[in-house]
């Protein structure tokens, strides 16, 4: 079977050598999905706010014809009413996210980070304002919600500027997070969630708002799922010290359960503080992440 080209420019092997977030966000949104603006909402607020250009597709009640006549150029209006919206992104940049395995061709830290590139990217086309938070045991980056342009690419300088270190501080940095949230939010976290299911329900809560949505986007690595393709194997701790030689083909159907039990665990106590999660792999294309981002950016609109 031949490759779309859409599914070629969405894979992380074709995506992996571009070192430029704002390009890599531009190839995923406007070269592989160029038709995912059509779903992004048009403001009908009576102050205009900027003018942006037309995507093909979409409505043209919302296109300037005066700035058509003039400049033959086809330009959108958007209005405040698109400001009144705030995405936070939310990365955990610990030790354990810069696993990469000989099947993926990125870590997932590196993964998360085109996911943030691409979410910011369609934030700043809506007019949305947008902010980052990524932290270890240490606050990493905290850039505070704004919208434009220029803070899109500040925002992805300190995006590209991320480093895996440090263990998860999860109970801290939510702590120091929610006490600053805006209203009428959206709240993507991309962690590999990873010995979170006991603390992280308890600092989610505020999903249980009618102003918040929440997706808790897990990312990991193949290996993590089933297990590397080896007759034997030293596993190291990369937030710790600990140690353990196994072979792989004998624990594999146990350790598949096990993981399989953690990951519903985890996906009902996120379900009862009203938290979306998905589960995606590091080997995985955008696509899927990029159209939940969106259902869910639509709703809360």
């Amino acid at each position: 079977m031949v490759e779309s080209a859409e599914s070629s420019l969405l894979d992380p092997a074709h995506l992996k050598g571009i070192e430029d977030y704002s390009l890599l966000a531009r190839v995923v949104v406007d070269g592989a999905m160029p038709g995912i603006h059509r779903s992004l909402r048009q403001g009908r607020g009576n102050e205009f706010f900027q003018y942006r250009p037309y995507e093909r597709g979409e409505d043209m009640k919302i296109v300037d014809w005066k700035v058509f006549a003039k400049r033959d150029e086809l330009v959108s209006k958007t209005f405040q009413e698109d400001t009144n919206f705030t995405l936070y992104l939310v990365i955990d940049a610990s030790a354990s996210m810069g696993y990469q395995g000989e099947r993926a061709s990125c870590s997932k830290l590196r993964y998360a980070k085109m996911l943030a590139a691409c979410f910011a990217y369609l934030a700043q086309r809506q007019g949305d304002r947008f902010g980052l938070f990524a932290y270890s045991d240490e606050v990493q980056q905290w850039i505070r919600p704004q919208s434009g342009s220029g803070h899109l690419n500040r925002l992805l300088v300190s995006l590209g500027s991320l480093e895996a270190k440090g263990t998860n501080d999860h109970e801290q940095a939510w702590d120091r997070l929610t006490n600053g949230l805006p209203g009428r939010s959206m709240i993507v976290f991309l962690s590999d969630f990873l010995e979170a299911e006991d603390t992280l329900s308890e600092r989610l809560r505020f999903s249980l708002s009618a102003r918040y949505e929440c997706l808790c986007l897990q990312i990991l690595d193949p290996d993590e799922v089933d297990l590397p393709n080896a007759e034997a194997i030293r596993f190291a701790e990369m937030e710790g010290d600990r140690e353990i030689s196994s072979a792989p083909p004998a624990i594999r159907e146990k350790y598949q359960n096990d993981m399989n039990a953690f990951m519903e665990d985890l996906r009902e106590k996120l379900a009862s503080v009203s938290a979306e999660f998905e589960t995606l792999r590091s080997d995985q294309e955008l696509g899927h992440a990029l159209r939940r981002f969106l259902g869910l950016r639509n709703r809360k609109a």
